[in-house]
């Protein structure tokens, strides 16, 4: 499969698609099992030391589910490898960043995204008949009294920091981390009461009771009106990022997808547990397109039905455009122009992919059957893992390539430059 262009991502030709030589020995009877509850893709070399308790995880899902569940943080796995301060020197080489449309913190994001939100939910407030049963209520007239004070504004955005700080909501634990965070803020006395003295000296004055009202429904408002605007400003980023991968890496993607899907099925038929061998499977059996419908994604199949012997898979929609989002990171976060020997580190490209608010708002939908958290976020790293390998042996192809291509242009320079001066030594001697 030839391209007419020099591709930024793929250079594959169709001698480049058997991917089982890839990954020959990953599936062997010798697999080390993961003593983690939920893994097997395990490097024997990658342990993640908590900085607290010094618990230990072979996983970066197992690290950061006890980091978040037992401690309340949001540490960085990669940050706490066993190891890793033996490491100094390399940590200054790091895989760098591009300097523009690189991910923003969840801060940032929340600051992007507030205004509107803080606007919907004072219009909601003061139009909805829900809190308008009997006439204009306090709440309402609250609510009118906020919608242009910039210090108010301010206030609650401060708040909504403090509740949103290292945690999205595309998860399950994640909005029951922010939800236990807002229901400690509302009971706190201390919390109301400096709204309260803010709504009062910036706006006209209204009883206690009626900005204490205020208070606890507009946040509750405002927390989903932020989770709404972060799903459709992330859903544009993703759209706008997706939008620059050629339609023949599209079809590359997914073949990897369906690749992925069988791949994993292999390795999880190595689990010497009986029921955790079949809930596995199941797990993943759920990824393949079983519908008979055409929908969008069939225009890239392409590949699939031209390699597939039998046993290639379709993935459904949900879980192509997840594989699709890992390559949307991947690209906000590793330079092309400037590729070395740390560029697909996978540590840190595997935790900004496990970070990305559309990879954890896929994952909901592709591993429906997996209602634990930690385990969604272990078989999602399973994916990350394969997909970081076939990845970088793209991009390895990709750097051969050019230099095959480099060597060879030079050689003809030298060619040349031989053949001017046996030209130029012959017409001296006539």
């Amino acid at each position: 499969m030839s391209r007419n262009r020099d591709p930024d991502f793929f250079a594959w030709s169709d001698s480049d698609l058997d991917l089982d030589e890839l990954f020959e020995g990953d599936y062997t009877d010798n697999d080390s099992v993961c003593t983690d509850k939920h893994s097997v893709s395990v490097d024997k070399k990658d342990i993640y030391v908590c900085p607290i308790c010094s618990r230990e995880y072979k996983t970066i899902s197992g690290f950061r589910g006890h980091v978040t569940k037992k401690h309340d943080e949001n540490f960085k796995a990669c940050e706490h490898k066993k190891g890793a301060a033996k490491n100094k020197k390399e940590a200054a080489y790091m895989y760098q960043k591009k300097t523009t449309n690189a991910p923003t913190s969840i801060n940032e994001d929340v600051k992007k995204v507030f205004q509107q939100a803080y606007t919907n939910s004072l219009r909601t407030i003061i139009s909805s008949p829900i809190y308008n049963i009997f006439g204009q209520s306090d709440q309402c007239k609250v609510a009118k009294c906020c919608v242009d004070n910039e210090i108010v504004r301010k206030k609650f955005e401060d708040l909504m920091l403090e509740v949103f700080n290292g945690s999205s909501g595309a998860s399950t634990s994640e909005r029951e981390t922010i939800f236990r965070k807002l229901h400690e803020k509302r009971l706190s006395s201390a919390v109301i009461e400096d709204l309260t003295r803010t709504i009062n000296n910036e706006t006209t004055k209204h009883s206690e009771e009626a900005v204490n009202n205020f208070i606890q429904d507009f946040v509750l408002e405002l927390v989903g009106a932020i989770f709404k605007s972060f799903v459709e400003l992330c859903a544009q980023s993703s759209k706008n990022t997706s939008e620059v991968i050629s339609e023949n890496d599209s079809k590359v993607l997914f073949y990897i997808s369906g690749y992925l899907i069988s791949a994993l099925l292999k390795r999880y038929s190595k689990v010497k547990n009986p029921t955790e061998k079949e809930h596995k499977k199941d797990v993943i059996k759920s990824l393949v397109n079983k519908s008979s419908e055409k929908t969008f994604t069939e225009k890239y199949s392409t590949m699939i039905d031209y390699k597939n012997c039998g046993g290639l898979k379709k993935p459904s929609d949900n879980f192509f455009f997840m594989i699709r989002e890992f390559e949307n990171v991947v690209r906000k976060s590793v330079d092309h122009e400037s590729i070395h020997s740390k560029s697909f580190l996978k540590d840190e490209l595997r935790e900004e992919i496990l970070d990305s608010f559309m990879v954890k708002h896929y994952s909901c939908d592709v591993f429906e059957l997996v209602e634990d958290d930690n385990e969604r976020e272990s078989f999602l790293e399973d994916c990350i893992n394969l997909f970081l390998t076939v990845r970088g042996f793209a991009i390895t192809k990709l750097i051969n390539k050019k230099t095959e291509k480099s060597a060879k242009n030079e050689k003809k320079t030298s060619a040349s430059l031989r053949d001017a001066l046996k030209s130029l030594n012959t017409g001296n001697l006539k």
